[in-house]
């Protein structure tokens, strides 16, 4: 009976070291993770500024396409939405999204106001027409084709 006392004490107490180690251990891998994070942050705000300061928007012809719902585009290829539709959509969060060309050559959108916020809720209530044209500034991050429209408008 002494013997499985000792032990069970003996193994509590390597249980207790240990587990304070691995915190000790976590601690130390995190700190170093976060101040790298901050300097990413740095590095994206300066980016964004010089951005901002060095980007003007272009005013002129506008980009022509149809308003499509992503999801719907990733499932059928098509996309198509009518507008109640595609406002039920943009309430629930799901992309709406500007398509440009068709076949092999299109392109899908994502829209942003000028302000940075996501114009999707602003493209479902085209979502009826057959062509709408946007007037703004086009470009790819990371992969992702954007534009911060500056106009929104029926080319029907």
């Amino acid at each position: 009976m002494k013997k499985f006392f000792v032990s069970l004490v003996a193994l509590l107490v390597i249980f207790g070291l240990t587990g304070s180690y691995a915190q000790e251990a976590g601690k130390a891998k995190i700190a170093p993770k976060a101040k790298e994070t901050k300097v990413e942050q740095k590095e994206t705000t300066k980016a964004d500024v010089k951005q901002s300061t060095a980007t003007k928007p272009k005013s002129g012809k506008p980009l022509k396409g149809k308003v499509i719902s992503l999801s719907k585009f990733v499932l059928d290829g098509k996309g198509i939405v009518k507008k109640e539709e595609a406002m039920k959509e943009a309430d629930e969060g799901k992309p709406i999204v500007f398509l440009v060309g068709e076949g092999k050559k299109a392109k899908v959108y994502f829209v942003f106001n000028e302000d940075g916020s996501f114009a999707g809720k602003k493209l479902a209530k085209f979502a009826d027409n057959n062509f709408v044209g946007i007037i703004g500034k086009t470009k790819v991050v990371n992969g992702l084709n954007i534009i911060i429209a500056e106009m929104i408008e029926s080319m029907d």
